[in-house]
């Protein structure tokens, strides 16, 4: 009985988990997807696309159109969920069978989860390492040494295959670290936890320098983070504020482009356009690496002389983001890079690329977002409440895993909206996180506190 019921539920969670793909004929993809899986098939490692994550994905190919690759990222969030049932609300065999099942399917009804697990990017590995570490720190006796190594592997995988994942975890291990000081909460047990956290991050990024050794002979990082930070200045206008007070410069290249950085109506460049359109100045100076250098040179120079207009921006950047929580960003659209590598490297995957329903650029994802935007919202305000609320409880349990969530939202806000550009992806991919926290919190409420893991009950010291 115990067998079926583990069966039946990890039947129903990894159905709702792969559920848009199923529907799409195909897995969804996304602008980058393409450039994950080339890159191996060029002499560089790509810009701004971790080489990990594009070998986990031709890793887990295995000539099936890449749905192996999906079905284990969808079986990470099952057992990540399932430990937490195990972790905070003390749930065993058939209980945890039916939290698990049920719990997944209410996420996937409720926010965006299914659109990144059953996508070909690494989007799903930045909550599933959040996740993880949480569970890595709060602990739980009787972990096997089998489950503790998964932890560990989600959280390197998530660190290797993405920079932006990696300053997210490293945020929130550098703040544990001041919480527990504060508070003088040097458990051993908590603190063990965060050691082991921290070794699995360590893991990732060297993860990402050793592969980019075996694989192009070159032992380096994820290269184009430079460019990458310069378009949001392009688009914050800081570029255009630097190049009006430092032009004309023989030393500048991009003083004979200075005009270039404005739209036809006299809009700034998006940072997207400056990335990514062939017209860009950015090509126009010698691409990625050729014009490096310069924009780097210039980034630092304007931290130094407008730390004001940066403040500002950033502030800016931060608020937008953490509120843009919508589903869908950019699943709609028609994936030309993903498309020509398709037809270029892996012309197998062309026919049922071009036949997915994706293709048409109709998927309903305002329909989705009447549900997923109120729901979101919600949970991420309940989030402070549940941490109060439990903390006077003394039930810490759910009132750290609320805290945890807050602060993790916050951060990647900070990360992705100053570093980059506000998208609804990136806050949306952890939004699950919250409404989560509130199930957790939820159940807490009702099963009573005997039925709740405590301090106490967990071998804190």
């Amino acid at each position: 009985m115990r067998f079926l019921f583990a069966a039946l539920a990890l039947a129903l969670a990894l159905g709702a988990l792969l559920a848009p793909a199923l529907w799409n004929g195909y897995p969804i993809t996304f602008h980058d997807t393409g450039g994950y899986i080339a890159q191996f098939s060029e002499p560089d490692p790509a810009n701004g696309r971790a080489a990990p994550y594009g070998l986990f994905l031709l890793g887990f190919k295995w000539g099936l159109h890449f749905w192996p690759a999906l079905v284990v990222q969808s079986l990470i969030v099952i057992a990540l969920i399932a430990e937490v049932g195990r972790s905070l609300l003390r749930f065993t065999g058939p209980g945890l069978a039916v939290f698990t099942g049920l719990t997944t399917v209410l996420l996937v009804l409720v926010t965006g989860l299914a659109w990144y697990s059953a996508q070909l990017l690494p989007d799903i590995l930045a909550p599933a390492a959040v996740l993880a570490l949480y569970l890595l720190i709060e602990g739980r006796p009787g972990r096997s040494r089998l489950g503790q190594a998964g932890l560990v592997a989600v959280i390197a995988l998530g660190a290797a295959s993405h920079t932006g994942t990696v300053a997210l975890l490293l945020g929130l291990v550098l703040g544990t670290l001041v919480v527990m000081g504060l508070f003088r909460a040097w458990g051993r047990r908590r603190l063990g936890g965060l050691g082991v956290g921290a070794l699995a991050l360590v893991l990732g990024v060297l993860a990402v320098p050793v592969t980019n050794k075996v694989m192009f002979d070159q032992f380096r990082f994820t290269p184009g983070g430079d460019v990458f930070l310069f378009g949001r200045l392009v688009q914050d206008g800081i570029a255009s504020r630097y190049l009006a007070d430092h032009c004309p410069d023989p030393t500048l290249k991009l003083c004979d482009y200075q005009a270039a950085l404005y739209e036809p109506d006299g809009r700034q460049m998006s940072n997207d356009s400056f990335l990514w359109w062939g017209g860009s100045p950015l090509y126009k100076m010698g691409g990625w690496d050729g014009a490096g250098p310069e924009l780097a040179r210039i980034t630092w120079d304007t931290v130094r002389l407008y730390p004001e207009l940066h403040a500002r921006a950033a502030f800016d950047s931060f608020t937008r983001q953490l509120f843009l929580i919508g589903t869908g960003d950019g699943l709609n659209d028609t994936h030309w890079h993903t498309r020509w590598v398709f037809e270029t490297h892996f012309p197998e995957e062309l026919a049922p690329f071009e036949a997915a329903f994706q293709r048409s650029g109709a998927i309903p994802f305002d329909s989705l977002d009447m549900v997923n935007l109120p729901v979101g919202y919600a949970a991420m305000a309940l989030l402070p409440v549940i941490a109060l609320l439990f903390m006077v409880l003394r039930r810490p349990g759910p009132a750290r895993l609320a805290a945890f969530t807050m602060v993790a939202l916050a951060g990647n806000a900070a990360i992705c909206g100053i570093l980059s550009n506000p998208h609804d992806r990136y806050e949306s991919r952890l939004v699950w996180l919250a409404v989560l926290a509130a199930v957790v919190a939820g159940l807490a409420l009702v099963r009573g506190r005997d039925a709740v893991a405590r301090d106490g009950a967990t071998g804190s010291p």
